[in-house]
């Protein structure tokens, strides 16, 4: 059970890049917005891309394919890496910071952190814990949960400045470069991002997900899944188009939704 409860993060570039770097990760790598899922929106994004955080809605359709994937995947098993870097959520809206975790975690060989970095100390000491240990580290450490909370202020009370873009989600006319650049600076009435800051008790049915490459595969990192998904085979040059190939499907389950935004980790 949750015992412990943030302020929502929203799926905004400016606001993750500024989080990772109070929590003293050096910008060699920033979060981009994926405009869309076409070949010519991808090439937009800055490669290579180490991370992708999916954020969707949390449907009863989704729930529904929650328990049965898991259920399968207990019964016939898969293979997951001991590489993984995997930890369980127990506070809730905390899972836009724990997939900024798992996208750092699983290449903290590729990142460069600033000299007395939290993040860097607590991806060190939390390395050896199990996923619900880590969990709970995380409740007690400071550094990250008030890093958190300035940014998810941050993020929700300068939305209207940030563009409707920066944490709102992909639109189903964004099927072209030129709808993209059409709809870039859409009029106000289409902006769907957050403009102030929802109360710390408000339902929020919006969830976090990073999909990152370990060991030659793709993987779904979760924390309110039980394990790691693995979604087949990818590496450095395909991750971007694979990890897609995965938030379509997410899309395909729920059609009647737009409430749709990924953001990649590319090398700046």
């Amino acid at each position: 059970m949750e015992s412990h409860r943030w302020l929502p993060l929203e799926a905004n570039p400016e606001v993750t890049n500024q989080f990772l770097k109070q929590l003293g990760l050096h910008p060699n790598w920033q979060f981009v917005d994926v405009y869309g899922m076409e070949p010519e929106l991808l090439s937009m994004v800055p490669r290579p891309v180490c991370a992708v955080l999916l954020l969707f809605p949390i449907t009863e359709k989704y729930e529904v394919f929650r328990i049965e994937e898991e259920e399968k995947i207990k019964s016939e098993g898969q293979d997951v890496t001991e590489s993984v870097y995997f930890m369980k959520q127990t506070i809730s809206n905390a899972c836009g910071t724990i997939g900024l975790i798992h996208a750092i975690a699983n290449n903290k060989d590729k990142m460069n952190f600033e000299s007395g970095s939290a993040l860097k100390k607590f991806l060190e000491e939390s390395l050896s814990m199990n996923p619900e240990e880590r969990a709970r580290y995380l409740e007690k450490y400071e550094a990250i949960r008030v890093t958190h909370e300035s940014s998810a202020h941050e993020g929700q009370t300068e939305g209207a400045e940030l563009g409707p873009k920066s944490g709102s989600y992909w639109e189903a006319n964004f099927s072209s470069l030129e709808n993209v650049l059409q709809q870039l600076k859409p009029p106000e009435s289409q902006m769907d991002c957050h403009v102030e800051a929802p109360s710390i008790d408000e339902k929020v049915d919006l969830h976090f997900i990073a999909l990152v490459h370990v060991d030659g595969h793709l993987y779904e990192l979760d924390g309110r899944k039980p394990f790691p998904i693995n979604h087949g085979k990818t590496s450095d040059d395909t991750l971007l188009e694979d990890a897609i190939e995965v938030c379509k499907k997410f899309m395909e389950r729920d059609p009647e939704e737009l409430r749709f935004n990924a953001i990649a980790l590319s090398a700046a």
